[in-house]
């Protein structure tokens, strides 16, 4: 049950990639339209649901597997970020930091631990809450899911660098990756509603890279009707995230596959040869299977339905490792034999 519920997600997240991929298509191999629309016609004549299903299963399954692994590591990706001026710029919504910012916050909820001349405070030598600080004290969560680091302080400089970023969330995932191995190794009822908000990630973070890509697309289109120079600027919100995290990348992360940085310079490539096509002049005939013209209202739909689905994908993160880091201590703290 639980390999099709994956299988059902990853086609799910395929179906979505569908409408990007038939708008590349429509974009720029318009006149080839024709000949996908008499494939799809013969198809159909062969009168074999049960060959299309399966055809139609891979080709979703195929595109989804291959749009949740990029998309997983589109919204992980710490490259994106910039030293300027005493401060450290980054983005400071991606899962590692997400994970991060709630562990600390778990941590600064935690009760503050008891005196020990409190007759109730007894620590043992193996205590590991033994002459500890107070959790809210801990340097290392001071910064945690902050966009803007000051950096001016000379202490503060040298923790908080990219390799300090990245010991910081690479420990958070190792703590969290234990927690949730811990519970999924109690079977599949105790942790159903874990499953579910699992389920929900792949899904809303599938859809919301399909979301900015089809965004990224229609933006293009209708800025390509344009003959002002100024439709040119639209190409930095691309150009220059995708050179600094490129930087970023081969600077410090040669062995990790460049996902985010691909796609960034992918679409960027895109939207460059959109807008080098000039607006039709007035009165030239249309072409039979031209691209057309799109409207204004579909590149905010489009921005508004990707924007929801990852603010969707934000607040399902959260809870999925709240609940786990809240679980595991409930079942860490449950008496023996429960």
């Amino acid at each position: 049950m639980g390999a099709f519920s994956i299988a059902f997600d990853i086609i799910i997240v395929g179906a979505l990639a569908l409408f990007w991929v038939l708008l590349v298509i429509h974009l720029f191999f318009s006149s080839n339209i024709s000949r996908v629309k008499s494939l799809l016609h013969w198809v159909v004549e062969q009168n074999q649901p049960a060959v299309a299903g399966v055809l139609l299963f891979a080709m979703t399954y195929a595109l989804g597997s291959v749009v949740s692994r990029i998309a997983q590591d589109f919204f992980d990706d710490d490259d994106l970020h910039i030293h300027v001026l005493n401060h450290l710029y980054r983005v400071g919504v991606t899962e590692s930091s997400i994970r991060t910012d709630v562990y600390c916050g778990t941590l600064k909820r935690e009760p503050a631990p008891k005196p020990r001349d409190s007759p109730t405070a007894n620590p043992q030598p193996g205590d590991p809450a033994a002459g500890k600080p107070n959790p809210p004290e801990n340097p290392d969560c001071r910064y945690a899911g902050t966009w803007i680091v000051p950096t001016r302080d000379p202490e503060t400089y040298q923790r908080i660098t990219a390799e300090w970023i990245n010991d910081q969330q690479d420990s958070a995932r190792y703590i969290f990756a234990v927690h949730e191995a811990a519970l999924l190794l109690k079977g599949t009822d105790p942790t159903e509603r874990l499953r579910h908000f699992h389920d929900q990630i792949i899904v809303l973070r599938g859809a919301a890279f399909n979301g900015m890509v089809a965004f990224s697309l229609c933006l293009f289109w209708w800025l390509s009707r344009f003959q002002s120079a100024l439709r040119w600027t639209v190409l930095l919100l691309y150009l220059f995230p995708a050179i600094v995290a490129s930087v970023n990348h081969f600077g410090g992360h040669v062995h990790d596959p460049p996902y985010m940085e691909f796609n960034l310079w992918v679409l960027a490539a895109a939207g460059g040869c959109l807008l080098w096509q000039r607006r039709r002049k007035t009165g030239q005939p249309r072409a039979q299977n031209g691209r057309g013209e799109t409207r204004f209202a579909y590149v905010l739909l489009s921005l508004f339905l990707t924007v929801s689905v990852f603010l969707g994908w934000w607040a399902t993160q959260v809870l999925y490792d709240e609940q786990v880091i809240y679980s595991y201590r409930a079942l860490k703290d449950a008496p023996a034999g429960k």
